[in-house]
């Protein structure tokens, strides 16, 4: 977020490409200060249907188990 990935060693590159952080910190800066943002936008929004995803139906499991 704060340091550009081209200064960073490349397995650590290969992971600051696909984490959600950076598309979310991506696309708010793109929004700010306008720009491209359509595919850190789009990257943001898939990130959280994926995490809705996997994540509702284990809360729903969990919820259910202890009520």
């Amino acid at each position: 977020m704060f340091v550009p990935a081209s200064t960073m060693p490349t397995w650590l590159q290969a992971f600051v490409d696909v984490n959600p952080v950076t598309i979310l910190a991506d696309a708010t800066r793109g929004l700010m200060r306008g720009g491209a943002v359509a595919g850190p936008v789009m990257g943001s929004l898939l990130w959280a249907a994926v995490f809705v995803v996997v994540f509702a139906p284990l809360s729903v499991w969990a919820f259910r188990r202890r009520v």
